[in-house]
């Protein structure tokens, strides 16, 4: 959001050359486009019924984040449009164990299949 605020403030603004605005713009581009299609493993606390538990996270770029807890036994996807986690079956807990540990570069990338929702493509 800073960064289309920060663009949008350059644009109007006569002091800045069309080749400075053109190349900011394709810059913003570069960086939204290269962090959406990066997969990033990390661990957090995740508040859960009033009580903080330790999970690790998997982002796939703007696509999906989703928890698994240590013990591998729940995992979930965050849901953009409720803004509240969404616990998942036990359907995904190899793929998320396997973003995760490839994430992590402790194994060859390789298809997965995680939950993506229709509004986030």
């Amino acid at each position: 959001n800073k960064r289309v605020a920060d663009l949008n403030e350059i644009m109007n603004r006569a002091d800045v050359s069309t080749s400075e605005k053109f190349r900011r713009i394709l810059e913003a581009y570069q960086v939204e486009n290269e962090y959406g299609r990066t997969l990033e493993a990390y661990r957090g606390k995740l508040s859960n019924k009033g009580q903080d538990i330790t999970v690790d996270f998997l982002r796939l770029g703007r696509l999906a984040l989703l928890y698994q807890t240590l013990d591998q036994k729940k995992q979930g996807v965050w849901d953009k449009k409720t803004k509240t986690w969404v616990e998942l079956d036990g359907e995904y807990r190899r793929s998320i164990t396997k973003g995760l540990k490839v994430a992590r570069k402790q194994t060859a990338p390789e298809l997965l299949t995680l939950p993506v929702k229709k509004e986030s493509i």
